[in-house]
């Protein structure tokens, strides 16, 4: 019989250093940063208060080797979790908190119901900012990441979380979702 984790919290995991620190420095310094207000289900709402934009393409190599070698971790070290995986990724967003506008994301699940997201992921590409910790089970356990580090947990209702009002800096990471 197959050894399950009893803790919610074993599903939660921060990898290090899954991003080389220049190209997250390069990803911040693009020259066109224009972003736009996240959305949910195609509307604003007051839940989510962040910026969003697409991964300019000349990062998207780099970024896909990185969320490789996430994946194969996780699974690794969770591998029921294969059944109804597709192996594929939903692209990859670029997300701006901005402290100047306290943007956050209050606690929210990544599951909709388009598409079976099996896990999801968030990529820190800076860390010269206060407040914006991931949290998760109402606000019970913070995750602090590091840049060039990732959270990557399961998509599913299991896994309410938020991320923590921007209080100083700005806040970048790069989300996707693997299906």
């Amino acid at each position: 019989m197959q050894d399950f984790k009893d803790n919610l919290r074993d599903y939660t995991k921060i990898y290090n250093n899954v991003l080389d620190l220049e190209t997250c420095d390069k990803i911040m310094q693009e020259e066109d940063l224009t972003f736009y207000p996240a959305t949910t289900n195609g509307l604003v709402h007051e839940h989510r208060k962040c910026l969003i934009k697409k991964l300019n393409d000349k990062h998207n190599e780099s970024v896909k080797e990185s969320i490789e070698k996430i994946k194969n971790k996780y699974l690794k070290e969770h591998p029921h979790l294969i059944s109804g995986f597709k192996n594929k990724d939903t692209g990859y967003d670029h997300l701006l908190y901005r402290s100047s506008a306290n943007e956050e994301y209050k606690e929210h699940v990544d599951n909709i119901s388009d598409q079976k997201r099996i896990l999801s992921c968030s990529i820190i590409l800076n860390d010269n900012y206060k407040g914006g910790h991931f949290y998760f089970f109402n606000k019970k356990w913070v995750l602090a990441a590091k840049k060039g580090s990732a959270i990557v947990f399961p998509s599913n209702f299991m896994f309410p979380h938020s991320v923590a009002p921007v209080t100083e800096g700005d806040r970048h990471s790069i989300v996707t979702w693997i299906y």
